[in-house]
C-alpha cells in the first residue's frame, strides 16, 4: 500500500514538473507596454507616423554559421550558433502609416533563436522635425492592431537615422517615441 502511494505521488510530481517545463518553453509571452525611462513627461509611447504606400521585402537562407539579411539599411544580423538548421529569413517593410518592419522565418508561425540576434531599422524616411532621437525606441507590436506588446529598447544612430536592438524572437517591430 505504501509503495503504491509513493509511486502515485511520484507520477504526480513528474506530471507537475513536465507541465511547468512545457509552460516555460516556447515563444516569450507578450508583456504590457512599459514606460521608457528616458521619458520625463509621463506620457505613454506611441508609434511614429512615417507613411509609405509601398511594401518592400527580401529574404535569404542563413546557415549555422550565421549571416545577415538586408533590405537597404534595415536588416537582421544572426550570429554563429543562433540557428539549429539553415533557415530562410525574410525582412519586410510593409505599406503602413507607421515606421514598422516584419522579420520572419519563412514557413514558421513563430521562431526563437538559440542566442540573441541584432535588428536594425532605418527610419530615414521619417523626415519630421518633431522627432526626438533621445526618446525613440523599438516595440514588438501586433502587426494587425499595432498594439504595443514589448519594449525592445534600442540604440539610436542619429547620423545614419537607424535604431538597433537585440532580440531572441522574430516578429513585427515598430519605432515609437
Amino acid at each position: 500500500m505504501f509503495g503504491r502511494s509513493v509511486r502515485r505521488s511520484g507520477k504526480v510530481v513528474a506530471a507537475a514538473a513536465f507541465l511547468l517545463i512545457a509552460a516555460s518553453c516556447g515563444e516569450p509571452r507578450a508583456t504590457a507596454p512599459q514606460t521608457s525611462s528616458s521619458r520625463t513627461d509621463g506620457s505613454s509611447p506611441s508609434l511614429i507616423e512615417c507613411p509609405t504606400n509601398q511594401t518592400s521585402s527580401t529574404s535569404a537562407l542563413v546557415g549555422l554559421l550565421g549571416g545577415s539579411v538586408q533590405l537597404g539599411a534595415t536588416g537582421i544580423t544572426i550570429p554563429s550558433g543562433a540557428l539549429t538548421a539553415p533557415t530562410l529569413i525574410q525582412v519586410t517593410v510593409p505599406a503602413s502609416r507607421f515606421m514598422e518592419i516584419d522579420v520572419s522565418a519563412v514557413g514558421f508561425t513563430s521562431f526563437l533563436f538559440q542566442q540573441p540576434v541584432t535588428i536594425t531599422i532605418d527610419y530615414s524616411r521619417c523626415n519630421r522635425n518633431d522627432l526626438n532621437p533621445q526618446t525613440l525606441q523599438v516595440w514588438h507590436i501586433d502587426p494587425v492592431t499595432h498594439q504595443l506588446l514589448e519594449n525592445m529598447g534600442g540604440v539610436v544612430d542619429t547620423v545614419a537615422e537607424q535604431i538597433t536592438f537585440t532580440t531572441g524572437h522574430l516578429s513585427g517591430y515598430a519605432v515609437a517615441n
